[in-house]
């Protein structure tokens, strides 16, 4: 298991995971220029394709062939055990017939690991996200996915630290995890101000190794969140209390899974709070060296856009990769999700699939083309759609 699990500043499209539309990049082997102990990797992706439903609307359909540009490029440098990068990106969208739809989003990290002896890791996070929300998402759905001229813009600051005491095969080590995250949006104040928030992040995690590959795991997590106006009622913390395991036992399958108990609290005495079950598997399954099966399901709360105290979310995700050949692979996606909005009549229900290929041309270049399907359905009025989406995606290593 990874010592520190990925500190995600984008969110994931509403339509699939991001690992599905870049899981040809998992095949590239970028090219590394090398100065003495730093490490430079540029690369380069390009997406063009067709969107029949940019709005992700009802009633108001318009469709649009859309061009993706992200360049970026990563610093690395190691120190004994100790290593170090820098990463950045910028990504160009442009829609031919929707031209007020594009945006440029840029995010910047950085990232120190300490191993100072055999018990004791530090890892340190920073990051900036400059993003934006498309509209027919986030503030802006349905009717209200045209109100805006031009998509919801803002930004992320966020920090985290991972503290880990224990040998790699000790019978017991535990990790200490604490984080921030501002969120500031950045046009249409008079909608979006209330949305301004700080996320203040703390975990702590105790293994206990049963097998030379797996781990029993405990851990306690506790979220507080507050918003930036002082008239805005929906400041909170969240509890979790979970049990599972982390496993590595063979070549043909490896996880982690947590189970356990949730609640949630708010600030003020006007909401109502809430607790119940909640859960994450990620597990990896591999029949064969060259057929993967991914699953991901969670149980856990959203903030929410406007409507109810929150969002009680449940999702399912798999896909599964085979590689016909040393070039060619298939990706066929299947998600599923439903977002209850609690203390409000409103529950939508999020289907996607998709199916996909990738051509390996050199170890530096690699072609895929993307096919995905989504429908949500919803017991509120004009919140309906369904979407086809086609993207040709080019990566590459400069």
């Amino acid at each position: 298991m990874a010592f520190m699990e990925k500190n995600n500043l984008f969110n994931a499209s509403v339509l699939v995971p991001a690992f599905f539309f870049t899981a040809a990049a998992n095949a590239l082997e970028p090219m590394s220029y090398t100065d003495g102990p730093l490490q430079v990797i540029p690369q380069v992706s390009a997406r063009v394709g067709y969107d029949d439903n940019i709005f992700a609307s009802e009633s108001n359909e318009k469709s649009s062939t859309k061009v993706i540009v992200s360049p970026s490029v990563q610093l690395k440098a190691e120190q004994g055990l100790n290593e170090y990068s820098v990463n950045y990106a910028i990504t160009q969208g442009t829609y031919q017939d929707s031209s007020a739809d594009n945006y440029t989003d840029h995010q910047l990290s950085g990232r120190a690991f300490f191993d100072f002896n055999i018990r004791n890791r530090l890892e340190l996070l920073a990051g900036y996200l400059d993003t934006h929300e498309d509209r027919g998402s986030g503030l802006n759905q349905g009717l209200n996915a045209t109100i805006n001229d031009v998509p919801i813009e803002y930004h992320v600051n966020s920090m985290q630290g991972a503290y880990e005491f224990g040998g790699k095969d000790a019978k017991g080590r535990i990790r200490l995890v604490a984080g921030i995250q501002d969120r500031e949006y950045d046009n249409f104040r008079t909608q979006t101000e209330v949305k301004d928030r700080q996320t203040v992040n703390t975990s702590v995690t105790f293994y206990y190794r049963v097998m030379p590959k797996t781990s029993l795991l405990f851990e306690v997590r506790n979220k507080d969140i507050d918003y930036d106006l002082s008239t805005v009622s929906l400041d909170s913390s969240e509890l979790k209390y979970l049990l599972g395991a982390t496993w590595d036992a063979t070549a043909k399958t490896s996880g982690t899974v947590k189970f356990g108990y949730a609640e949630k609290d708010f600030d003020s005495a006007l909401r109502e709070d809430d607790d119940g079950v909640s859960w994450e598997l990620s597990m990896r399954w591999s029949p064969k060296s060259y057929s993967v099966l991914d699953i991901s399901t969670d149980k856990k709360a959203e903030e929410t856009d406007g409507t109810g105290n929150y969002i009680d979310m449940t999702s399912l995700d798999l896909q599964w990769t085979h590689a016909w050949t040393d070039l060619w692979r298939s990706r066929v996606y299947y998600g599923a999700s439903n977002s209850d909005y609690v203390s409000s009549a409103r529950e939508d229900d999020l289907i996607s699939y998709g199916l996909g290929v990738d051509y390996d041309v050199r170890r530096w270049l690699n072609f895929g083309l993307d096919y995905v399907y989504s429908e949500r359905d919803s017991n509120q009025a004009n919140l309906d759609y369904e979407r086809n989406t086609i993207f040709l995606t080019v990566q590459g290593s400069l």
